[in-house]
């Protein structure tokens, strides 16, 4: 409804701009704002929590919640704005698409060392990923019903690497007062009660990544000149994260631009 009072509108009043639905054949514009919203995370992969040992557990993909915002462009297609039904999208972007996933450990006797009876041990292992990037999307965008908001949007993605690390630990979660032996080599937090298993970048990773980004738009007019498109979209994962793994980053994006008109 908004949308349609909008267009009613839109059409009596313009004299110089076009809208994305209803455009005015005066002037064809572009239009220009700002981007936001929220990424869903899924990191599918197949990495084990030592890789020196084959008999311990490996992380089967791993899940997140992050954001993106960023500026939208729109360019309609088309000899005349009036009837045009397409358009190509551009969005520059930072992208937040992190991960985090937890296995269970075993659960392992030992002698306390207090009553020297037999105890057990509960463990977990997680993996926290930190993975942000630079992102330069171009969409085309389709209009099937003529005058109606809802569009058709696909087209590839390109992402540059900013941070691209990871920190996996082993933790020792019962009893509450036992602690690993410090007889490791590896680093521990926590009182001894968690070991750092690996912190840093992480191994043979990319800094780049390429997706295909597909999904639905619906825009809402708010005056001659002014709309917002809430969206949601599919972005797959093309490239791997890094060399050692089958390790692809693929979010749902839910998202909102908000675009003025520009006439050229």
């Amino acid at each position: 409804l908004l949308s349609n009072s909008a267009s009613a509108q839109r059409g009596s009043n313009i004299k110089h701009y076009a809208s994305p639905l209803d455009p005015s054949a005066k002037s064809t514009p572009i239009y220009i704002g700002p981007a936001a919203g929220v990424n869903i995370l899924g990191h599918s992969m197949t990495v084990k929590t030592f890789s020196s040992d084959v008999l311990c557990p490996t992380f089967n993909n791993a899940n997140g919640l992050g954001f993106y915002v960023g500026l939208t462009f729109e360019y309609l297609l088309g000899k005349d704005a009036a009837t045009s039904n397409s358009a190509i999208i551009v969005r520059a972007l930072y992208n937040m698409m992190p991960g985090n996933t937890t296995i269970d450990g075993d659960n392992y006797p030992a002698r306390d060392p207090e009553t020297g009876s037999i105890i057990y041990t509960t463990t977990d292992h997680q993996l926290d990923i930190k993975y942000d990037v630079a992102t330069l999307e171009v969409m085309y965008k389709y209009n099937p019903i003529p005058g109606f908001g809802i569009g058709l949007v696909a087209g590839p993605t390109f992402d540059f690497a900013l941070t691209k690390t990871w920190k996996q630990t082993w933790n020792l979660l019962e009893p509450n007062h036992a602690q690993f032996k410090d007889t490791t080599s590896y680093p521990m937090e926590n009182n001894n009660r968690t070991i750092v298993v690996q912190d840093g970048e992480i191994p043979n990773s990319s800094a780049f990544r390429f997706g295909l980004k597909a999904g639905v738009q619906y825009e809402l007019l708010l005056g001659s000149k002014f709309y917002i498109v809430p969206s949601l979209c599919y972005n797959f994962g093309i490239t791997n994260l890094t060399s050692d793994y089958d390790w692809r980053v693929s979010p749902l994006q839910i998202g909102l631009d908000a675009r003025y008109a520009f006439a050229l």
